[in-house]
């Protein structure tokens, strides 16, 4: 018996499961893993820890027992995140040729989980350059003056300021004096050029010195120029932020930066990025990432895809709450964090080779991650995607909306993809004519901004044989965070 297993999860049933429920499900799983069906070695070590958890829950002393160890080590509590899979179809037919799937993962907390908020530990790192100067620079200090005000006592907190070099104002501390804080934050003036990797190694040093066991540890970077050969070294510092468990949130004010350096810094350590078109919302998103921040529930989430014989894995996009192409590190998508009060989503797109009838896994999601308000490490939550294959005719089967919706809003995020792409190769022609088709279905959710920007880029293009660096950054970042699926989108 082991206790930290949870059995009643491993055989999908409740803590108050009837032995008869105990037995069918045995039945049901037993039958799908055994050895004799041809199984691979991790439905064989599946196969082991099915009948590990009814050996134990099919003996009432057992289980007695394996329940009673359980409540005593704190191990039977609620779960703190559940995972639901949608699959495109429920059915299958037994085809010659492969066949396109797809499977609707959502991430969300358990309803009423409690537990106290986790301390921040938090750097921000703000670019003093001489291109910062004026109402971009006062916005960015009041923004900063934003967050401190709203920082708890267990709260840490460290500010550097960089341009061709960096320096720490305000060194990582609890309990900080605000008003102290603040006034230091009054005094930063402009000047100089923009190297990031200074400005991150000094960040990154602050939160390392301040992190507790327990804090979510996150920097924050705003700029509003380019950096020069340091871009190497920028990644470095990101891979070896996630590594130390600091995520990196990037954000690009105006038109003269990098986007393509802050997505990478931001990805690779486990964050976002953001594009600022206007000083005056430094402070709207200041605002938004700091209650993000202060409503983390789990942190360092993971996902793990094993899939079945002959399945063939595409892409993984995350859908909710903004749409980006997940990169695997390993067999690994780092997740990121996730927040109390929204759950995100993940769309997977798989090839399914031909099968015989019968029942086939297709895949198994896993998701790992620590629970820092309970104390909690590892948790794991499960789903497998079961599809009934068949020779017989198959009934009209609907599509979940919830994957239309998805497919929607990857369509026209794709969109933007291949006409950067075309551009880049100098196929100016079938830039503009993707990017006049984006608009078009942007004009058809109502997206009437964006749709404007795209129609005026694909003009641009037609004359110039280029993007503006805002239209660029207006197309990625808007179709990035659609929010209204495509109404034209329909199951065909």
């Amino acid at each position: 018996m082991q206790v930290e297993k949870d059995y009643y999860a491993i055989l999908g049933l409740s803590k108050t499961a009837t032995v008869q429920e105990i037995k069918k499900a045995y039945r049901r799983l037993a039958r799908r893993y055994h050895p004799d069906a041809g199984a691979d070695e991790e439905d064989i070590a599946r196969f082991r820890e099915i009948q590990e958890a009814y050996e134990v829950l099919g003996d009432p002393d057992q289980r007695e027992a394996y329940d009673r160890w359980r409540k005593m080590e704190g191990l039977d509590q609620k779960p703190a995140l559940t995972l639901k899979a949608t699959p495109s179809r429920q059915t299958l037919s037994c085809l010659d040729e492969e066949q396109a799937f797809y499977v609707l993962l959502e991430v969300v907390p358990t309803s009423e989980i409690g537990g106290k908020r986790p301390p921040l530990n938090l750097c921000l790192v703000l670019d003093r350059s001489t291109s910062m100067q004026g109402e971009r620079l006062q916005r960015a200090k009041d923004a900063a003056s934003y967050i401190i005000d709203r920082l708890g006592e267990d709260d840490t907190f460290s500010l550097v300021i960089f341009s061709d070099r960096a320096k720490t104002i305000l060194s990582g501390r609890q309990r900080l004096d605000k008003a102290m804080a603040k006034s230091v934050v009054s005094t930063i003036g402009s000047g100089g050029g923009t190297e990031i990797l200074q400005g991150l190694l000094a960040g990154l040093d602050e939160i390392e010195k301040s992190r507790l066991p327990n804090s979510i540890n996150h920097l924050i970077l705003l700029t509003d120029g380019q950096t020069y050969g340091d871009e190497e070294g920028c990644l470095e510092q990101a891979e070896l932020a996630r590594q130390q468990q600091i995520s990196i949130t990037t954000l690009g004010l105006g038109t003269d930066w990098n986007d393509e350096l802050l997505d990478q810094i931001a990805a690779r350590s486990g964050g976002t990025s953001a594009y600022i078109d206007s000083p005056t919302k430094i402070m709207e998103v200041f605002r938004d990432k700091i209650r993000s921040l202060r409503s983390v529930l789990a942190r360092e989430l993971a996902l793990t895809l094993r899939l079945g014989k002959k399945v063939k894995l595409r892409e993984v996009f995350r859908i909710s709450p903004y749409i980006t192409r997940l990169e695997s590190q390993g067999d690994v998508f780092p997740l990121g964090m996730l927040e109390s009060h929204q759950g995100d989503a993940f769309l997977i797109d798989m090839l399914v080779s031909p099968k015989p009838p019968g029942q086939h896994r297709l895949v198994r999601a896993e998701v790992v991650g620590d629970v820092p308000a309970l104390g909690r490490q590892k948790e794991r939550v499960w789903q497998e995607v079961i599809v009934n294959f068949t020779e017989e005719p198959i009934p009209d089967q609907r599509v979940p909306s919830a994957i239309i919706g998805a497919l929607g809003k990857l369509a026209i995020f794709r969109m933007q993809e291949k006409a950067l792409d075309e551009l880049k190769r100098g196929e100016t022609d079938l830039a503009t004519q993707r990017l006049e088709t984006m608009a078009t279905r942007l004009i058809n959710i109502g997206e009437i901004e964006l749709a404007r920007a795209a129609l005026l880029e694909a003009s641009r293009i037609a004359k110039t044989g280029q993007l503006s660096p805002e239209g660029r950054k207006k197309i990625k970042y808007g179709t990035r965070s659609l929010s209204i699926l495509p109404r034209e989108v329909r199951h065909g």
